[in-house]
């Protein structure tokens, strides 16, 4: 079992001495319960402490070198001056939770805003490493961000996705899922084929959950108990899986896809 401690201000300043050996010549600063700056940038450690609580590993030092080592591409492939046509395959949206510009300046970032409080991150990926596209980014390629959100989307649809055959009780539909691992499952939602996809097997009209990142699950809107043991399930992935999102639901129409929050 690894050996940083569940309380998360602990967390914290045993993870930064583990980091301090690994990465002598940089600065970290504890800046609040699992906040840290890393060379003077922010980094939140919410979805690393959460995977650590949610699967416990035996040997901590190769999952740190990961994630210490993803946090260094991450920012060197946010550096580097890469033209759009070396990129332009790579770039998938995100959604993500309005928190992500708790830290973070959003005028520097291109993105756009989505239902239930949610927002749309455009995220170029490359060799395991991620990093959203900044609006110099945008400037330096001369395009807007509605321009890079059809591109992205794009990607999107042409990024192959594994789609769990829809689940089925007494004969009827009760829901289908997403479910590839690449960090784009609950993205999926943008698809513009989704309704269409889906529709006929979930009775026209249906629902979709996104508790986190890496969970997509749509079910008719008939309310059932298998419904609503999707929204307990929803509530409960949100609170304790990584890259949460929302547990809001989303209402998936023949016009596009609208919040439930209200």
């Amino acid at each position: 079992m690894h050996d940083l401690p569940r309380e998360p201000e602990a967390f914290t300043e045993q993870l930064v001495r583990h980091i301090r050996r690994m990465l002598s010549r940089c600065t970290l600063d504890i800046t609040g319960p699992l906040e840290i700056t890393l060379n003077d940038d922010p980094v939140d450690l919410s979805d690393f402490y959460r995977a650590l609580q949610q699967e416990p590993v035996e040997d901590l030092q190769p999952v740190l070198e990961r994630f210490v080592s993803h946090l260094l591409n991450a920012r060197r492939l946010q550096d580097l001056a890469l033209p759009l046509e070396t990129v332009s395959q790579l770039i998938f949206p995100q959604i993500c939770p309005l928190s992500f510009f708790r830290d973070r300046r959003a005028d520097l970032y291109a993105c756009q805003p989505f239902v239930n409080d949610t927002l749309v991150l455009y995220m170029i990926d490359l060799n395991g490493a991620s990093a959203p596209v900044t609006t110099e980014q945008l400037v330096r390629w001369g395009i807007d961000v509605d321009q890079l959100d059809e591109l992205a989307r794009q990607n999107l649809s042409a990024h192959q996705p594994r789609m769990r055959l829809p689940f089925y009780a007494g004969g009827r539909v009760i829901a289908a899922v997403f479910d590839t691992g690449d960090g784009y499952d609950a993205s999926r939602l943008l698809l513009e084929q989704l309704y269409t996809r889906l529709a006929p097997e979930l009775g026209g009209t249906f629902l979709v959950t996104i508790p986190t990142r890496d969970v997509f699950i749509a079910f008719p809107t008939e309310p059932t108990s298998f419904v609503d043991e999707f929204k307990r399930q929803a509530a409960l992935d949100y609170r304790k899986l990584p890259y949460p999102i929302t547990d809001d639901l989303f209402l998936v129409t023949r016009d596009g896809v609208a919040g439930t929050a209200a």
